[in-house]
């Protein structure tokens, strides 16, 4: 990013020195896409000019077109597309004469942070940045009815730096993270009205108002004011019906094709390869905040239970490092003994492994390709938060899908994050459309057809494909466009094109379709030179990271001096409440003296040294052993103790943070594995006897050996308290206690108690002559099982999302052990719906 003054006093952000002091977005909706106009107003409260500079995020599939100054003398600066190094000297040849300029930017290193920059605004003079892009609108099939999801970033993540571990400033820029700022936002959205078929708009993100009695649009408003941009916005629109599965748009010199297929068009393509399932869990510090790594845990037990029996899996923490779960292979098969390895290090997962750095597990997965035959779906979970942008950054939520044929989800706040894991998972596992092409049947000539090579596809998917024409031959009234798949002769859509719309001058279509070239010429297998990328950007007038946008400012009796005293003003960021503490975790700029941090860390080494001679004194119990880490989840209760330890061991003043590398240290010792099978009649008091046969035979004396101690009672009291536990009455906990219940092959095991809990019947009641001639083992669990589809269809149906997956697993074993006989399984299930109702 081009500073031409320094900050001078970049730690003191007062109300005065924000020279940013409203934002407005006004955006229209139509079909597809959105076109947004951003407008920032900023003013100079101060004596002398300033340089004011803005670091925000836009959406990295936007199409910026226009850039526009208004000084409040009258004057409108309407700035050009330029390549960027040319863009820059222009900017700083005109402040150094004395003249204004304005320049706007793409972060070279990120797909979605972008810097404007105002040169020497004059004292007490005001001066509107406008931003102008059209976005394709994303559709959503979360529910019965398609939702179409329109997204205002407006605040950057903090991202976490491994160069100098810690946080870092976005867009190599200086500014600060703060709170609350004194600038906030208003919102207008315009909804076209024609063809849209809404029936409902709402915002996950914010509280809105929606005016329904415009003729031509709805108009959506915040409902409140001084809204801060601390959170990005979010609106939903909902559609009465869903829409023709192949839809065609035509401006002039460009066309556009929207595929979506349905179930019918998917049913015909097979995957009988064997899936290899990789989740790569984000462990860094700053899944701590508002409980990220808990509702992270939730989901990944959701994703196992619902895996296949027939597959591979593991799991990948990262943070500073990578941990995987098997380590000696890639992935390994999905079974019981697995299975539970996996429940047990689910259960004491914590945020303790540092910055965000995600690509070295990223590399490790391409260094060890899948087997031959076998399908790899790999699902990340990250808060984003990584700085090396031009490694994986937030941006890869869309460009990871983008490159590996996959899909993201973005979670809004507030959500349950296991319900998007559940409709992600639920795709991976369809059938899909691959190697989707579409034929232009026009005579005009299709300079560029993009995507070039389309992703796989699945029923109610949307697929968007964009061809830019010679805009000097004439329209052709009988273009048509056909879509195909594989090697099949038969279209699976065609569109006619026999009329050029009214909205021919918008240029939407065309803009969209030259960023959608961009982003595959810049992010390719082989990415394009980059005079083809600056070239194509300055014939269609979109931003790429290699120009910019530059308006110049012709002031009259200036010189060379008139700008010497200009100040440079970083407009401070807004942290999201989620992020709100990180700059506690990770300070941008460190004030901890090297002394004291050599203290600290003695400190640490002196408690895991001691922590050693405990791990020596359990491993030789290895049965006690293996029996804790089975209730690895209950640890965490007890584990303030060692805090309090720690802190009457050492008596130094702010040293409770800094020992979570420790209690993470003894954590681990819970999950290691060992060959001896739990014994439950063997008391803790050999343990005990055990533990005090320690080499400095003081280790009893110890704070941390008489935490430990306090820990183990409370895990054998919570044990003895967990033999019969109240089934709770929430959807949603309901299907969460089925997940957690779940056998890895589908079925469940209830006991007499759970089935009395939730029917207040007995078991007895749920009998089929369907398996009265399996022995009991298997009558019992067949049964439960059936009475869990049965529960879950007529108890828990607005959660079907979640058990989805897990009900079709248990009805394939239930047909297994019928002998494949559906009409068995059909009436096993009457016979239990039929006490159940």
């Amino acid at each position: 990013m081009l500073r031409i003054k320094q900050q001078t006093n970049p730690s003191v952000t007062s109300k005065e020195s924000v020279p940013l002091k409203e934002v407005y977005i006004e955006a229209c909706l139509h079909s597809f896409a959105a076109d947004v106009k951003l407008t920032q107003v900023f003013r100079n409260d101060e004596s002398v000019p300033i340089e004011a500079v803005y670091c925000f995020p836009v959406e990295e599939n936007a199409a910026i077109y226009a850039f526009v100054a208004r000084i409040d003398d009258g004057r409108e600066i309407v700035a050009e597309i330029k390549e960027k190094k040319l863009a820059q000297q222009e900017y700083t040849h005109a402040l150094a004469q004395g003249h204004g300029a304005y320049l706007f930017e793409q972060d070279e290193d990120s797909n979605d942070i972008f810097v404007v920059s105002v040169g020497a605004l004059k004292p007490n003079t005001e001066c509107r940045i406008t931003i102008s892009y059209v976005t394709e609108l994303d559709l959503l099939h979360d529910n019965e009815k398609p939702i179409i999801r329109f997204v205002i970033p407006t605040t950057i993540a903090p991202r976490y730096s491994p160069s100098n571990k810690g946080i870092s400033s976005p867009g190599g820029t200086q500014a600060e993270y703060i709170e609350s700022a004194p600038y906030t936002i208003e919102f207008v959205c315009k909804i076209d009205k024609i063809d849209q078929h809404v029936s409902s708009i709402s915002s996950p993100s914010h509280p809105i108002v929606v005016d329904f009695n415009n003729d031509d649009a709805f108009i959506v408003t915040f409902s409140q004011q001084g809204i801060q941009l601390d959170r990005d916005i979010i609106v939903d629109i909902e559609l009465s019906k869903t829409r023709t599965n192949t839809i065609a748009a035509v401006e002039k010199g460009a066309l556009m094709v929207s595929f979506m297929p349905n179930e019918e068009d998917c049913r015909g393509s097979s995957n009988d390869r064997r899936n290899e399932f990789l989740f790569i869990i984000d462990c860094s510090g700053s899944m701590d905040e508002d409980n990220k790594i808990g509702l992270a845990c939730k989901a990944m037990l959701l994703f196992l239970k619902s895996l296949p029996t027939n597959c591979c899996f593991n799991i990948v923490r990262f943070g500073s490092t990578f941990s995987p779960l098997f380590s000696d292979q890639v992935t390994r098969e999905y079974n019981a003994t697995n299975l539970h390895e996996a429940e047990t290090l689910i259960k004491c997962m914590t945020a303790n492994m540092g910055g965000t750095e995600l690509l070295e597990p990223l590399k490790w997965l391409k260094k060890n390709k899948p087997p031959v035959g076998c399908a790899r779906q790999i699902f990340l979970l990250t808060d984003g938060e990584v700085s090396n942008v031009d490694q994986p950054s937030r941006a890869l939520v869309k460009g990871l899908a983008r490159v590996t044929n996959g899909n993201y989800t973005f979670i809004p706040p507030q959500t349950k994050v296991d319900i998007h894991v559940a409709k992600q998972l639920a795709r991976a596992l369809q059938p899909s459309i691959s190697n989707v092409h579409v034929k232009w049947n026009t005579n005009q000539t299709v300079l560029h057809s993009i995507p070039n090579h389309a992703p796989p596809v699945f029923a109610r998917d949307r697929l968007l494909f964009y061809a830019l024409l010679d805009e000097s031959m004439a329209f052709d009234h009988a273009t048509t466009v056909e879509l195909f798949a594989d090697i099949s002769q038969k279209p699976l859509g065609v569109a006619r094109i026999d009329h050029i719309p009214s909205v021919v001058d918008s240029q939407t279509i065309r803009r969209l379709a030259a960023k959608s070239l961009l982003h595959e010429l810049l992010h390719g297998e082989k990415p394009a030179a980059r005079e083809c990328i600056i070239g194509l950007s300055l014939k269609y007038g979109i931003l790429c990271p290699y120009t910019a946008f530059i308006g110049l400012e012709r002031r009259l009796d200036v010189d060379s001096a008139s700008n010497a005293d200009m100040e440079l003003r970083e407009v401070p960021i807004v942290l999201s409440p989620m992020n709100s503490s990180l700059r506690r975790l990770f300070p941008v700029s460190s004030s901890i003296s090297s002394n004291r941090i050599s203290s600290l860390q003695t400190d640490i080494d002196d408690i895991v040294d001691t922590m050693r001679f405990n791990e020596i004194a359990l491993l030789s119990r290895g049965d006690e052993l293996s029996e804790l880490s089975c209730k690895a989840d209950m640890l965490e209760s007890g584990s303030h103790a060692f805090y309090l330890s720690a802190a009457k061991l050492k008596r130094r003043k702010g040293f409770g943070s800094i020992l979570q590398p420790a209690i993470g240290y003894v954590s681990s010792l819970f999950t290691k594995k060992t060959g001896v099978q739990p014994n439950n009649s063997r008391s803790n008091s050999h343990m005990h006897s055990t533990l005090s046969a320690s080499p400095s035979g003081s280790m009893m004396n110890s704070p941390i050996m008489s935490a430990s101690m306090d820990i183990f009672q409370a895990i054998d009291i919570q044990s003895q308290q967990k033999s019969e536990v109240d089934w709770p009455t929430d959807e949603y906990e309901l299907v969460s206690r089925f997940v957690e219940l779940q056998q890895y092959d589908g079925l469940w095991m209830l006991t007499e108690y759970d089935i009395k809990q939730l029917t207040g019947k007995s078991l007895a009641n749920f009998s089929s002559s369907m398996v009265d001639t399996m022995e009991k083992a298997s009558r019992n669990s067949v049964t439960t099982t059936a009475f869990v589809l049965v529960f879950l269809e007529t108890r828990c149906i607005s959660k079907k999302t979640l058990w989805q997956a897990l009900s079709t697993k248990a009805h394939k074993r239930i047909a297994e052990l019928l002998g494949g006989d559906e009409t068995k399984v059909e009436q096993l299930l009457k016979d239990v719906r039929d006490q159940l109702m």
